[in-house]
């Protein structure tokens, strides 16, 4: 305990089960950085079960993760079509994000303005209570969110932007390629579409 009643860092302290499983799954995750995973490959990866426990560490991996500027995307449909369907996450290390990281911000982005617009309309309510507490407060915090969904909202706009561009770019880099390719086997009389 500190002076101040709180528990500070006691270097004596045996690890909680839960940091245990975090410092493992934050090491599994390094290992495998850039790779989709999905929460079955973790568990096994690491040695736990898919379920509450093997949940919990990945959630303080997430946030241990941020702290080491690296970053645990959300669970999100997998893009590979040898995975469909099955529910995904990557960890990407500092500066090594691609347009799936996109992807993941504007996702992200998108959960943060709904759950801010619920904010919102529930804060606008309590203001309207004439029975409430504290309805100015109420007010000053239904006004600020407000503010906030109108900034993140047009950074999601432009995020889009952002992602549109990149998979143009994508289609024309594939496009490029597959006719530097044909215009390869033409020189060789490989391509039989290709006559001289």
């Amino acid at each position: 305990m500190t002076a101040s009643g709180g528990r500070g860092f006691d270097e004596g302290r045996k690890p909680s089960r839960l940091e245990e499983d975090t410092v493992g799954v934050l090491l599994w995750l390094r290992h495998n950085a850039g790779r989709e995973l999905t929460y079955e490959q973790i568990g096994k990866g690491v040695g736990l079960p898919v379920g509450n426990r093997l949940k919990c560490a990945v959630r303080q991996a997430r946030k241990a993760a941020e702290h080491l500027d690296h970053r645990l995307e959300r669970f999100l449909p997998s893009r590979d079509p040898l995975m469909r369907g099955a529910r995904v996450t990557r960890f990407n290390l500092s500066g090594r994000g691609d347009e799936f990281g996109a992807r993941d911000a504007l996702n992200a982005s998108r959960v943060a303005v709904s759950a801010m617009d619920d904010m919102r309309r529930a804060c606008a309510y309590e203001a309207k209570n004439t029975h409430g507490v504290a309805p100015k407060a109420f007010q000053e915090m239904a006004s600020a969110v407000d503010g906030c969904i109108q900034t993140v909202s047009g950074v999601e706009e432009l995020g889009q932007e952002v992602c549109r561009l990149q998979f143009v770019n994508n289609e024309l880099a594939e496009r490029v390629a597959t006719l530097e390719a044909r215009l390869a086997r033409a020189a060789t009389g490989e391509d039989p579409y290709v006559t001289a």
